[in-house]
C-alpha cells in the first residue's frame, strides 16, 4: 500500500528537473498544520475587517460623544473659574470686615446725651 502524501516537482524552462520534494510522514503532518494555521489566520483577518466595516458607522456616535464631553469639560472649567473668583471675593470681603472691626474697636463710643 503506497504512503499518503504528495510530490512537488519544480521544472525549469529548459525542461530539466530542478528539485523534486516528496512530502510524506511528519512533513505531511507539518504541511497540514501550517495550511490550517494560514486558513485560520486569513479567516480571522477577514472577520476582523468585516467587523470593522460593520462598526464604521459607530465612529460618528463616538465623535458626537467626544464633542459632548469636551463641551461638558469646558462648562465645568468655566464653573470652577467662577467659583474660584467668588471664593476670592468672599476672602477679600472677610478681610475688609476684619479691618473695619479692628478700626471700630479703636474708636471710642460717645456717651448718649439723653441718658443723664
Amino acid at each position: 500500500m503506497p504512503e499518503k502524501g504528495f510530490t512537488a516537482t519544480f521544472i525549469s524552462n529548459t525542461g530539466k528537473t530542478l528539485h523534486q520534494f516528496n512530502i510524506v510522514g511528519w512533513k505531511l503532518y507539518l504541511a497540514r498544520v501550517l495550511m490550517a494555521l494560514v486558513v485560520l489566520l486569513l479567516s480571522s483577518a477577514a472577520i476582523i475587517v468585516a467587523y470593522g466595516l460593520i462598526n464604521a458607522g459607530d465612529t460618528a456616535k463616538l465623535r458626537s460623544d467626544i464633542l459632548h464631553l469636551q463641551d461638558s469639560l469646558a462648562a465645568r472649567r468655566n464653573i470652577e473659574d467662577r467659583v474660584e473668583s467668588l471664593e476670592y471675593e468672599i476672602q477679600q470681603r472677610h478681610e475688609y470686615r476684619q479691618k473695619l472691626e479692628n478700626i471700630a474697636a479703636g474708636i471710642p463710643v460717645p456717651e448718649d446725651s439723653l441718658e443723664q
